[in-house]
C-alpha cells in the first residue's frame, strides 16, 4: 500500500530523459516539484519537515 495521496499519484508522469528537482524547504514543511529539461511540471508534493517524512519522500 502506498501512502501517497490519490491526487498526487494521478499527477505523476514517467519522465523520459533528464529531470530537475527542486525543494524549498521551510520550517513545518518541504515542498517539492520535478521539471522536465523543458520546464514542463511532472509532479509536485508538499512533505512535513521531521526527519522521518523527508526519509519517506526521499
Amino acid at each position: 500500500m502506498s501512502s501517497t495521496p490519490p491526487a498526487l499519484r494521478a499527477r505523476r508522469r514517467r519522465p523520459v530523459g533528464e529531470v530537475v528537482l527542486g525543494v524549498d524547504m521551510y520550517r513545518d514543511a518541504h515542498v517539492a516539484a520535478v521539471l522536465s529539461v523543458t520546464g514542463t511540471v511532472l509532479a509536485t508534493g508538499e512533505f512535513p519537515a521531521t526527519i522521518l517524512e523527508c526519509l519517506v519522500a526521499i
